[in-house]
């Protein structure tokens, strides 16, 4: 009896061995896989301040360069501002006159929109345009890579469209 109590002794004590070399294994593989992270980490920190930092001397350099072209801009003004005054002495300026910049800003800030407003027009034309080549192309019969090829598009883009339209089957 004795014996036997030895012999599951040694085997839980063989059993027990095999799972501390396994979690010991696992933990250490763990430790890797933390080191890895936080250098990883590290790397994306100082690679986030470098760029923190280029972006801080863009902006100090682009803060002096406006600042000397405002310098230059009101040293040039200030003669041009002298001249007209000393021109316009005799003449009386009317209302129109001063607000002759406001109205063609407004005008100039208009035409901006209405052309924001019809290139938007035209992208969405044209990609309702491109909808409608790609389905009629398909209904045809044509293969996505004959379509893509008539659109000059990519077979992927052409692919993805068809399957999300719920118009391509599937080979597989």
């Amino acid at each position: 009896m004795s014996t036997i109590l030895w012999l599951v002794s040694f085997t839980l004590h063989g059993i027990l061995i095999y799972f501390v070399i396994i979690l010991n294994a696992r933990l250490s593989a763990f430790k890797a896989a933390e080191m890895e992270q936080k250098q990883l980490l590290e790397e994306t920190e100082n690679t986030l301040t470098a760029f923190l930092m280029e972006l801080k001397d863009e902006n100090e350099r682009l803060v002096r360069t406006l600042e000397k072209d405002d310098e230059i801009g009101i040293q040039k003004a200030e003669p041009q501002a002298e001249a007209p005054a000393e021109a316009a002495a005799g003449i009386p300026e009317t209302e129109e006159d001063a607000s002759l910049p406001l109205h063609i800003e407004s005008m100039i800030g208009e035409v901006e929109r209405k052309e924001d407003e019809l290139n938007q027009e035209e992208y969405e034309d044209s990609a309702a345009s491109f909808e409608k080549q790609a389905l009629a192309l398909h209904d045809e019969g044509l293969s996505p890579e004959e379509i893509a090829r008539q659109l000059k598009s990519g077979k992927t883009e052409v692919e993805l469209f068809l399957k999300f339209r719920g118009k391509l089957k599937n080979d597989s």
